[in-house]
């Protein structure tokens, strides 16, 4: 299994006063206590929080651009994470999001061996090992020549690594000149708002991952442009889950999810 970086992408425990206290429905402030977030988890989480996001994003670019989709949709997505985080962060940090979105796919699909559910074969989204490949691939193909040690701890079969950097030429060429079409010129009001709920499940990591979307939202309104608003809406939902809805233009990221991240 591949080693696991503990990088902080984001500055994440180091919060300010506001950051480091919400209030709860019930009234009772939470405070991000660093002594209680263990570094390697929050990374995780961070992670996993950070990759799902720009899946959702891929499909609001889809939408409200509109893009032609050749294939699935959720391939494309998945797709959309590698090359965003390939270009936003450095190559340690992109391959810690990598690894650690694939991790949790290997860890769905084993949770699924366990408790004996079929595989959702008819599903809109690949299987989840499928997913788990595809992302090591595509992020190996961006360097092959340095990422040896990334494909070969993770498993990837050497059948699948002699087309990884073709897969990815093809994924850069199709997201990157979407990339390049949006990028900021000028400054000018932004196109993405949040929404947070103040509720968060009364958990630390939940409560920190809301700081990571705050971030990287403030982020992508200084890289990009587009002519069309998003909303991100960070809510309680009742399952553990993130999801674009279509002609919205609004992006839910569950406090149910960033909390399924954490573990034990």
């Amino acid at each position: 299994m591949h080693k696991f970086l503990i990088l902080l992408l984001s500055g994440l425990l180091i919060t300010t006063a506001a950051d480091a206290k919400k209030q709860t429905k019930g009234g009772d402030p939470i405070t991000i206590n660093e002594e209680d977030l263990d570094s390697e988890t929050m990374s995780y989480v961070e992670a996993n929080v950070l990759a799902t996001m720009y899946h959702e994003f891929a499909h609001a670019l889809i939408d409200m651009m509109p893009l032609p989709v050749f294939g699935r949709e959720e391939d494309a997505a998945d797709t959309f994470v590698v090359v965003i985080t390939d270009e936003f962060f450095s190559p340690e940090q992109a391959e810690q999001i990598t690894w650690a979105s694939a991790d949790q796919y290997a860890r769905d699909h084993e949770e699924a061996e366990k408790k004996g559910w079929e595989l959702a074969v008819w599903d809109t989204h690949s299987l989840d090992l499928q997913r788990y490949y595809n992302l090591i691939c595509l992020y190996y193909g961006g360097d092959v020549e340095n990422r040896d040690d990334f494909a070969e701890e993770n498993g990837l079969p050497s059948d699948r690594a002699q087309t990884c950097e073709e897969e990815r030429e093809l994924a850069e060429g199709s997201w990157g000149s979407v990339l390049e079409d949006i990028k900021r010129t000028q400054a000018g009001p932004d196109w993405i708002t949040l929404d947070e709920d103040v509720d968060t499940l009364g958990n630390q990591y939940v409560l920190a991952a809301h700081n990571v979307i705050r971030k990287e939202v403030a982020r992508l309104n200084k890289r990009f442009a587009p002519d069309f608003e998003v909303k991100v809406v960070i809510e309680n939902c009742n399952q553990e889950n993130a999801f674009y809805s279509p002609g919205e233009g609004i992006i839910t990221m569950c406090n149910e999810l960033a909390r399924s991240y954490v573990h034990d």
